[in-house]
């Protein structure tokens, strides 16, 4: 788990810049500021923005801790799909809550089995 918010926003930036980064989420410089280095905690708005611009949950953003859906996958409902497209989604969830167990228990060489299986099949879906 990321100790501070500030570890959990250098985690989302990655290798980006943190005013490109905040200006793609649509953050002022100098609110971005207080957040980057002073490890301050965005307003709600903010923190959507944030939620926005990078698929991260508002839960992770503020505590750290993953919320959990073990045990309600079958009971997720999402919108405009039909029934081809959300059973595809619960498999893809069911598959991502798969990978979560892996990371949390498993030995450091299968982890990277699993995210070299992971960057081939990103490459894949790149080349489609």
């Amino acid at each position: 788990m990321m100790e501070t918010f500030k570890d959990r926003l250098k985690t989302l930036m990655g290798m980006q810049r943190p005013y490109t980064f905040a200006r793609k989420c649509g953050i002022e410089k100098g609110l971005f500021q207080n957040y980057w280095q002073k490890g301050k905690i965005p307003t709600y708005e903010n923190l959507l923005k944030l939620q926005r611009g990078t698929g991260c949950s508002i839960d992770w953003l503020l505590t750290g801790q993953i919320p959990s859906l073990e045990g309600r996958v079958d009971k997720l409902r999402f919108v405009d799909s039909g029934a081809e497209t959300g059973a595809r989604q619960r498999r893809l969830v069911s598959a991502t809550l798969a990978l979560r167990k892996i990371y949390l228990a498993a030995a450091e060489r299968d982890i990277e089995a699993v995210e070299l299986l992971l960057n081939c099949l990103l490459r894949q879906a790149k080349r489609r």
